[in-house]
């Protein structure tokens, strides 16, 4: 049987969804993956394989999250959610269990993500240190949402991939289908929309965006880095701690 569960968790305390080869992090080897797969094997006594929406960074975190796994039998999903919730720490939360189709895949079968980016400007509030990125400068939303809308439709996107995983002959287009940027009384929350995105490329249109809202980055600049490697400059990347995964869709039924 397939299951499908929806999580949430905080990942100031995780190195990523899965570790990533040759990357340290403070909090070691520390997964979120490692703390699902120990749950459901204390509670069925099988080793099982995880497929995930996204992989997060380690930092980032998620309020949706999806994954499936295969179990040779039914568990009451009340309590099967329960059960884990039980087991797992106080930072991660299954929201919800069911029973998906069995060609479901939580990876290939995704047809866009939504991120949210949180931003903390103005008073510097504690309660949000690892779930926002606090910017010190005053940020004019007109000019966010006008950078902001540079970014929407298909583009190459190589300078806003991690350095480190930047390659010649990989594609690096990607479709923005939105972006919303709401004003809070803590700052901003930005939304981004995209059937795809490459590794630290929210991050680094987040980047962007608040280096034009401060008037530090002329928006007329943004069009040349589509054109390909190094066309303009350094892109200042955003830190994990202000991520989330919001939301993921599929483009088909994919409920029993």
């Amino acid at each position: 049987m397939n299951y499908l569960m929806v999580l949430e968790y905080c990942g100031t305390g995780y190195n990523g969804w899965q570790a990533q080869n040759g990357v340290k992090a403070p909090s070691g080897n520390k997964t979120v993956e490692k703390e699902i797969l120990k749950a459901i094997k204390i509670i069925t006594k099988l080793d099982v394989r995880l497929y995930v929406s996204g992989r997060t960074d380690a930092g980032v975190h998620a309020l949706n999250q999806i994954v499936n796994f295969k179990l040779p039998f039914y568990y009451d999903l009340t309590r099967f959610k329960n059960a884990l919730n039980g087991i797992l720490p106080h930072d991660i939360s299954v929201k919800n269990v069911e029973i998906v189709h069995d060609s479901f895949h939580a990876t290939y079968d995704t047809v866009s993500k939504t991120y949210l980016y949180k931003i903390n400007c103005g008073f510097r509030s504690p309660l949000l240190s690892d779930k926002s990125w606090f910017v010190k400068e005053e940020l004019n939303i007109g000019l966010m949402n006008e950078s902001s809308n540079i970014f929407l439709g298909r583009n190459n996107f190589f300078n806003f991939a991690k350095k480190e995983r930047r390659e010649k002959n990989k594609n690096y287009h990607r479709l923005i289908t939105g972006i919303e940027i709401c004003r809070k009384n803590y700052g901003f929350d930005i939304f981004i929309e995209g059937e795809g995105f490459l590794r630290h490329m929210v991050r680094r249109i987040v980047g962007v965006i608040v280096l034009c809202g401060t008037g530090k980055m002329d928006i007329n600049r943004l069009p040349d880095m589509f054109k390909g490697e190094n066309q303009a400059g350094n892109v200042i990347c955003a830190p994990a701690c202000g991520l989330f995964l919001y939301s993921v869709r599929y483009g088909h039924k994919i409920y029993c």
